[in-house]
């Protein structure tokens, strides 16, 4: 298989290896970019030299700023990346690449209200979900916490709620047709069920 990796926007100045096996040092790519050293699968690859402060970019996006220099070839470590600053919530500016209004549809409608200068909206709520039940009390935490200090400053938006499960990672373990996943919450709910059918 030739050295291969995936670079997902024109922009990006990192690309991500791809070969199962990761690549070696001195594997080139058809571009011409050859490996300082080896990387490992799925990690990500420098397109260009990155100096000290110069953002790295993935997605067409920055995810960083290089920590130290990065040549051209080289892997990108985390310890080589910094995060820069989250800016206040409250800084955040306002979204101007919105689209233009679609044109209207006739005899649509819903459940909307009409506000005071004859425009239209729906309740602005806030979810937020987990993939696993562990982490359920932590993300009801944060819902009050955002209620309570985040919400008061954003009138805007109506409320938020915690959306969660009761499932262990994903699995119901009850369920007639699970398929059983190694998991560990799978395991737990089968000695449980051995311990009950064993009791007296």
């Amino acid at each position: 298989m030739k050295p291969l990796y995936i670079k997902v926007h024109p922009r990006d100045n990192v690309a991500i290896i791809v070969n199962p096996d990761g690549l070696p040092a001195g594997a080139q790519f058809a571009d011409g970019l050859t490996l300082r050293e080896r990387i490992p699968q799925a990690h990500k690859v420098a397109l260009q030299e990155l100096n000290p402060g110069e953002p790295v970019r993935r997605y067409g996006q920055i995810i960083g700023l290089a920590a130290r220099p990065i040549a051209q070839g080289s892997c990108v470590h985390e310890d080589a990346i910094e995060l820069p600053q989250p800016p206040a919530l409250s800084e955040l500016p306002l979204a101007t690449a919105t689209p233009a209004p679609q044109a209207a549809l006739p005899g649509y409608a819903f459940d909307g209200f009409r506000n005071a200068d004859g425009s239209v909206g729906t309740k602005n709520i806030l979810g937020i979900t987990t993939t696993v039940q562990c982490v359920a009390p932590t993300v009801e935490y944060a819902v009050r916490r955002i209620k309570n200090e985040i919400l008061p400053r954003f009138p805007q938006v109506s409320d938020v709620a915690a959306i969660t499960h009761t499932y262990g990672c994903g699995i119901a373990m009850d369920a007639p047709q699970r398929a059983n996943s190694g998991h560990p919450g799978t395991a737990m709910a089968r000695r449980r069920r051995v311990r009950r059918a064993a009791r007296p």
